[in-house]
């Protein structure tokens, strides 16, 4: 009697777990990925029509190189992204070949060719992310066209995924959501539940890798990465809060939170518009269309979760992607990830400087192969995003744009020195250089100040030791956009010179050196490939016309210039005769500038007095200053926090500078 009693039991848990998964929303889920692939699909009919028309009776392309080992860009997975495409074609209403059996019967063509070739790749996040995302996908999109057979090795492959707890950020990100669906796909709770944990739990403001505290993205290290794996950690985030919403897998009000203030604090800083600079992107420079980012058919998906929370913004920055409006003007700068950024209604002006603090750029998986040089204080001035996007096969890579270096340089050897403070609108960057040769050593300290529409760059003290090389400072290396003037608006100038340059105006920007300098300037037709630049980047010749401006430095001396971007071309001569800012010390124990508007900026490397307008301020150590309209601004350069003194006009300041960089103010 007991035994029976134990097995109706039995019977009865088994049927009330079954029903209970059966209410689970493991359909719901699946579907809103299958609209959200159909949705945001962008494929031309013709490129359908043409892939359908290439294929052979055994499923491959012609086009396709099946035997790619490349370890980074592998060419062998254009396969399936062009399944995944067709599969889009075969599942949208309306489409024209919506659920015609020729195309059914071409995917399930191209789906066994890969099922029973099982193509891997050397490097393991094809084989464990990469191709398991394109069957994701498939699965997804085909489940209904599958045969058992089929499924279970679609299936197999899908799970070469590893869930790995310890990964971050996007890495986390990307084996989570495999995981997830594959828990979906498979009806495993708690798989499904696992996943969704982990990919919550990652949606934070990380003290390592993933969201810094300044809303900056960090991956591989301390290195940049906001438009690059941060990138593919907020697009992932957005799909999937769409994907769960609603459900027991739900994302926190919380998490939708941190990954507003992202986009809205850290993403759209780092870019105007739609358009990047290589800054924010790492190793990823060398990958061609990179420098653009349009994710304004992905930002409603966010907008709708958690609505109320900064709703006017996000509506602001959507017309910025559609590019219908620019909304931001000031500056901002980042601490934990050495970038700052100069926001103007006419123009975007993005440095990336280096510290111990951040990382140089990677330079693996054969990309990145001439990015030695990247973050030395790269200076990137960007209107409409044609000043440098896919021009990397061409760059001369030793000069790149701000960078002050000599020509036997090496390697970098980061300083700890570098900082940024914020103050109006307008701001103060700083870092000091420090690169190497065989048997020499080159060093300058490099001062940036943003001031209503201008940057001003300071460069104290270079120095060279062990080498006669040439020093030198890169103000532009950008595609040509209209006519260079040279020292007149009736001068158009279209060849290379070192002959006297007083100042040159380009595509609205005026560069104008502030010291007794060579300058070189070249405007011509450039050549190169991105294999150049990345071994699985084409080979085929690219040839622009290229506008690269020098400035040539003399061992142990100082120098400065101005890039305007606001004054207009008939105006320039007289900015030069009538100048509204006075450089007050240019050297490596201080660097200072000051403006008739009443705005002074200093570095101090150590304790020291300045004199400015009819003022004079002393500090007790190294920091950072920008003293305007009756506040004193500062930080930490070191990042080692603590009590600043002050003296100004004989009144006594202290100031608790923050350890990370960011910086605070006083009423003086």
């Amino acid at each position: 009697m007991n035994k029976i009693k134990l097995g109706w039991l039995l019977v009865i848990l088994t049927l009330g777990i079954q029903s209970a998964q059966s209410q689970l929303p493991y359909h719901q889920v699946i579907n809103r990925y299958k609209n959200f692939l159909i949705d945001l699909d962008t494929t031309s009919t013709l490129n359908i029509k043409n892939w359908l028309a290439t294929a052979d009776e055994s499923g491959k392309w012609p086009d396709v190189d099946y035997g790619d080992q490349n370890s980074s860009s592998w060419k062998t997975t254009e396969h399936l992204n062009r399944l995944v495409k067709i599969s889009v074609a075969y599942q949208k209403s309306g489409n024209l070949y919506y659920q015609d059996n020729r195309v059914r019967a071409a995917i399930t063509r191209g789906l066994d060719h890969w099922l029973s070739k099982a193509y891997r790749n050397p490097n393991w996040w094809y084989n464990e992310i990469g191709v398991p995302q394109f069957w994701r996908d498939i699965i997804t999109l085909d489940g209904n066209i599958l045969d058992e057979q089929q499924r279970t090795k679609a299936l197999n492959i899908l799970h070469q995924f590893k869930l790995r707890p310890n990964f971050t950020g996007a890495n986390l990100t990307w084996s989570a959501d495999l995981s997830l669906h594959y828990g979906l796909f498979t009806k495993n709770d708690s798989l499904v539940s696992q996943a969704s944990k982990l990919l919550a739990k990652e949606i934070k403001i990380s003290s390592g890798e993933g969201i810094k505290n300044d809303h900056s993205y960090h991956q591989h290290g301390s290195r940049l990465q906001t438009h690059h794996y941060g990138a593919a950690f907020l697009k992932e985030n957005i799909r999937l809060s769409e994907e769960l919403k609603g459900t027991p897998y739900a994302f926190p009000a919380e998490k939708i939170v941190i990954l507003k203030d992202f986009l809205l604090e850290g993403w759209q800083w780092m870019e105007r518009g739609i358009y990047l600079s290589p800054g924010s992107i790492d190793r990823a420079v060398s990958r061609k269309g990179f420098l653009k980012q349009d994710i304004s058919r992905l930002m409603p998906y966010l907008m709708e979760l958690n609505p109320g929370y900064r709703d006017q913004a996000l509506a602001l920055m959507l017309k910025s992607q559609q590019g219908t409006a620019h909304n931001l003007q000031g500056f901002k700068y980042f601490p934990f990830s050495d970038f700052a950024a100069y926001q103007r209604p006419c123009f975007s002006f993005f440095l990336k400087t280096i510290s111990t603090h951040t990382e140089t750029t990677e330079q693996i998986n054969s990309e990145n192969q001439k990015g030695t040089f990247l973050n030395l204080g790269n200076t990137y001035f960007i209107r409409n995003g044609k000043e440098y996007t896919d021009l990397m096969p061409v760059w001369d890579w030793n000069k790149l744009p701000g960078v002050t270096n000599f020509s036997g340089a090496k390697s970098i050897s980061r300083s700890k020195y570098a900082g940024g403070v914020h103050a109006n609108g307008n701001g103060l960057t700083v870092m000091d250089i420090e690169t190497v040769g065989l048997n020499s050593k080159f060093s300058a300290s490099k001062f940036w100040a943003m001031h209503q529409g201008s940057i001003f760059c300071l460069i104290g003290d270079v120095a060279l030791t062990g080498a006669t090389d040439s020093i030198f400072t890169t103000l532009e290396q950008s595609r040509i956009q209209g006519d260079v003037f040279l020292n007149s608006a009736d001068y158009v100038f279209d060849n290379s010179t070192t002959e006297e340059v007083n100042w040159i105006h380009h595509h609205g920007f005026s560069y104008i050196p502030l010291s007794k300098n060579k300058v070189q300037l070249s405007v011509g037709g450039v050549s190169g490939s991105w294999f150049n630049v990345t071994k699985s980047g084409s080979k085929e010749t690219q040839i622009e016309k290229v506008f690269k401006v020098v400035l040539h430095h003399q061992n142990n001396t100082s120098s400065a210039y101005l890039v305007d971007g606001i004054t207009p071309i008939n105006r320039v001569r007289e900015r030069i005769d009538k100048p509204d800012w006075q450089i007050l010390k240019n050297t490596k124990i201080c660097q200072a500038i000051n403006f008739n508007d009443g705005t002074m900026m200093a570095s101090f490397h150590q304790a020291g007095t300045l004199k400015f307008a009819k003022s004079t301020i002393s500090v007790g150590r190294e920091c950072l200053l920008v003293i305007d309209s009756g506040k004193i601004y500062a930080s930490d350069p070191l990042k080692t926090g603590g009590k600043l003194e002050i003296r100004i006009n004989g009144k006594k300041l202290t100031l608790d500078l923050p350890a990370d960089g960011t910086t605070v103010n006083q009423n003086l």
